[in-house]
């Protein structure tokens, strides 16, 4: 007789469950003179890959997000742009094509998926001259993740893979194991993210990233999810963030794909989830199974360059509050206080 699966007792083990923060659950803290003379004077450089990045931002390789435009804009202004991967192979290697004879091949990435035609799509964006992959789906700590990316790494040495999302350390590791080069990490905090209410699946994405700052041996750290302002951004950063990548806060800008539409005399942009109803029909999937993407409208916001401008200033005067001048200094100075 097979022995009896062990009995789980859930509200036990939830005594020991520790306390997530969110971002409004926390604040940073100056506790030395500053002597810095001015903000400017601080420099959050970051290095992705063969890349140099003067702004730590990443563009969410969303479909409303970033296409070539937004690719260019973002690497004018010292960011990094990753071309969404929900269109034909064909399509995204012209998108590259057509980038990177602008930004420079280095200056841009592009997103595969983890099944169907994702090692053509890499075998071509590679042979194009793309050196910075993402591997992009919603649960980065899955045995097609590990696959795919064990493949891409094995086939590769000289391209930056970057896989997610995760929302452990565990999961962080098991990516970082698999050859990783950065992991996004954030679930469910995103502005057309719906898993949370679908799934019953959510980590805050300051604590997330605070916890795989704890384990992280050399993979980036991309914090992902529900960024809103500069504020956020630094919080990121301050917990251990290499990078941050974001998505509504471009997805309203005149760079983004999409026309401007007019309501009530004010403007506004779409923004899709990557698994909403439409995004998954764009990919080929005419009737999904399942939806946990939200489609809404985003004001419009002008030019990507003054998002970039205010995100970049913002951090640069709370570097300046820690006495930082790189993002090192900053996370070895600050201190942070619960709010509640």
């Amino acid at each position: 007789m097979a022995d009896p699966l062990p009995v789980r007792t859930p509200l036990a083990s939830l005594g020991d469950a520790p306390l997530a923060f969110d971002y409004d659950d926390i604040s940073l803290v100056p506790r030395r003179a500053s002597s810095l003379p001015h903000r400017s004077d601080a420099r959050p450089a970051v290095t992705l890959g063969a890349i140099s990045l003067e702004v730590p931002i990443l563009a969410s390789p969303m479909p409303d997000v970033c296409g070539p435009q937004m690719c260019e804009s973002l690497a004018e202004a010292g960011a990094f742009g990753i071309l969404h991967r929900f269109q034909s192979v064909d399509e995204e290697v012209e998108e590259f094509r057509k980038t990177s004879r602008t930004t420079g091949p280095a200056a841009v990435g592009a997103a595969v998926g983890v099944t169907g035609d994702y090692r053509e799509r890499f075998d071509a964006l590679v042979e194009a001259g793309c050196r910075a992959i993402c591997l992009d789906t919603a649960n980065g700590a899955h045995h097609q993740v590990g696959v795919a990316l064990t493949w891409a790494r094995e086939r590769r040495d000289d391209v930056t893979l970057i896989a997610g999302n995760v929302a452990s350390a565990e999961a962080f590791t098991w990516l970082e194991d698999r050859g990783a080069d950065a992991v996004r990490v954030g679930i469910a905090g995103g502005a057309v993210c719906e898993t949370r209410t679908e799934t019953g699946v959510f980590v805050p994405t300051p604590y997330t990233v605070a916890e795989v700052a704890q384990v992280r041996r050399r993979a980036l750290i991309v914090g992902d999810s529900g960024v809103r302002s500069p504020s956020d951004l630094c919080k990121l950063l301050a917990l251990g963030a290499d990078l941050v990548m974001v998505g509504s806060a471009l997805a309203g800008t005149g760079e983004a794909p999409g026309r401007v539409i007019m309501l009530d005399g004010k403007k506004y942009k779409i923004m899709r989830g990557a698994a909403s109803f439409s995004v998954q029909q764009q990919a080929g999937r005419d009737d999904p199974e399942y939806v946990e993407g939200a489609e809404t409208m985003v004001p419009y916001k002008g030019h990507v360059s003054g998002v970039i401008s205010r995100y970049l200033a913002g951090l640069r005067s709370s570097m300046s509050y820690m006495n930082a001048r790189t993002l090192a200094e900053y996370r070895a100075n600050v201190d942070f206080v619960r709010l509640r």
